[in-house]
């Protein structure tokens, strides 16, 4: 081994293009919201969160998490553009309607959806990537048992 192969430039493994956030796991993501809050549906509901809230649920999620920091950045951007996409609307709408469920359909599509921090998340097109699944979800609770 010569000199020139331990000698690697360092590069950090938290560098992250915010332009583009890597994907992260729904459970990742699921995992964060769940430290701010076990009911995640009054806790959408009830507006904005106070910066010791987020930074309480960073601090928390980062020492249990055992990702690389890359990983675990990323997570948190994607969890406070979630919750900013949440204030919406249509989001709000449709959290008031069918409760948790669309908050975990929500969920799996921001830890999915491309994301650039300048613009946050879309709340119409998280609506409108939500809703079919809560449609499908709502037939296939609504169908009859066979005897």
């Amino acid at each position: 081994m010569s000199v020139s192969d331990t000698m690697k430039p360092f590069v950090p493994a938290a560098l992250i293009d915010f332009t583009d956030v890597p994907l992260v796991a729904v459970r990742e993501l699921a995992t964060a919201l769940k430290i701010l809050s076990d009911d995640l549906q009054v806790m959408i509901l009830a507006g904005p969160l106070s910066e010791d809230d987020l930074r309480r649920v960073e601090e928390t999620f980062w020492q249990r998490c055992p990702r690389d920091r890359g990983r675990k950045v990323a997570v948190l951007v994607r969890f406070r553009s979630f919750l900013e996409a949440c204030r919406s609307r249509s989001l709000q709408t449709l959290i008031a309607a069918h409760g948790q469920t669309a908050v975990i359909e929500a969920l799996a599509v921001a830890a999915t959806m491309r994301l650039n921090t300048r613009f946050g998340f879309n709340p119409q097109k998280i609506a409108r990537l939500v809703e079919p699944a809560l449609r499908a979800l709502a037939l296939t609770n609504a169908r009859p048992i066979a005897a």
